[in-house]
């Protein structure tokens, strides 16, 4: 019990040397084969003892191999850290993202919000993260890769797991880049796609379209989830966006959509569900990373169907698509 303790006290030894390989593209130079610690030291203007040592501690928990005279070499981990198209499965941006400065600034603020019930993320920067984002548009695209990534690894399952043939239109709410409009565009030929977000992803999502030759079945429009919701749809999806909110401001949104929505249109709510009792989940961790950066939250089922029945919707069903996320059918009530 004791080496387990010590393992999860001392996670930060393996993840912080991840995000350091990531930042320096580590992964990216060894795609076309291994190469010489001198030479990658050249590349990413470090100094060659260091980084032998960095990349010696991934490759002991299998994440690039050393082979002789000091190289090294991709491992099937290592090459999830190469850059790569935002359905690719590459983690760079994720590995990025949640071990840079910030997300570590913001989270030495843990006791402060649990101790005055603030946000830690604001407590460090005095700001919310999304006026944050608006002034660190690198940081910014980061987060939206992330999250696409994050879409793409779930999107087959959601396909699979929902019937959206029965709908002749589908308004995606918040969308991002598209990566799982895309794919549900794909799946199903005689639907009609609306993608609805801020300004600064519509391009990148029109690419995205483009790129997969649905654009043709795909609007791209500008939205602010908490003013209005575009209406004229059959089904509307928001997915991954209620949990970056607290309740007050997750009402907001479902009320907009329930604006938005007529008799006989449906709402899909696509979230982790966080589980009862002590089985371990990871939606009671990322809970944590919601506390900490946006003030939003993982739910129970009692949680979601609150906030529904506030927003006068009633859930229907909820179907497992897999890692823990749901699809939780909603209609007016």
């Amino acid at each position: 019990m004791t080496d387990q303790l010590m393992r999860m006290i001392l996670s930060k030894w393996v993840s912080k040397p991840i995000y350091a390989a990531a930042e320096l593209g580590i992964a990216d130079l060894l795609a076309s084969g291994p190469m010489s610690l001198d030479e990658l030291a050249r590349k990413t203007g470090t100094g060659p003892d260091t980084l032998y040592r960095l990349l010696r501690a991934l490759a002991s928990v299998g994440i690039f191999a050393e082979g002789d005279e000091r190289s090294f070499r991709l491992t099937p981990l290592a090459s999830l850290l190469q850059s790569g198209a935002l359905q690719s499965g590459s983690l760079r941006s994720t590995a990025r993202s949640f071990n840079a400065e910030w997300n570590d600034r913001a989270w030495m603020h843990l006791l402060d919000g649990l101790r005055r019930g603030c946000t830690p993320f604001e407590e460090a920067f005095g700001e919310s993260f999304v006026d944050w984002l608006e002034s660190n548009p690198h940081q910014a695209e980061l987060l939206r890769r992330a999250n696409a990534t994050r879409a793409g690894q779930y999107r087959q399952a959601l396909c699979e797991a929902y019937d959206f043939s029965q709908f002749a239109s589908l308004t995606d709410l918040g969308g991002g880049y598209g990566i799982l409009l895309q794919q549900i565009l794909l799946a199903n030929p005689k639907l009609l796609g609306t993608l609805a977000d801020l300004a600064a992803v519509l391009p990148e999502a029109r690419k995205t379209m483009e790129a997969a030759g649905v654009g043709e079945r795909c609007t791209v429009v500008e939205c602010d989830l908490f003013k209005n919701v575009p209406g004229g749809s059959d089904a509307y999806l928001l997915a991954n966006v209620l949990h970056d909110w607290p309740d007050e401001r997750a009402g907001v949104i479902l009320a907009n959509c329930r604006r938005a929505m007529s008799t006989g249109s449906t709402l899909l709510i696509v979230e982790m569900i966080v589980p009862p009792g002590n089985e371990p989940s990871a939606a009671k961790l990322l809970d944590l990373e919601m506390l900490v950066v946006t003030g939003g939250r993982e739910r129970s089922e009692g949680e979601l169907r609150a906030l529904l029945a506030a927003a006068e919707l009633s859930l229907e069903r909820i179907l497992p698509v897999g890692q823990e996320l749901f699809i939780l059918e909603a209609v007016v009530r």
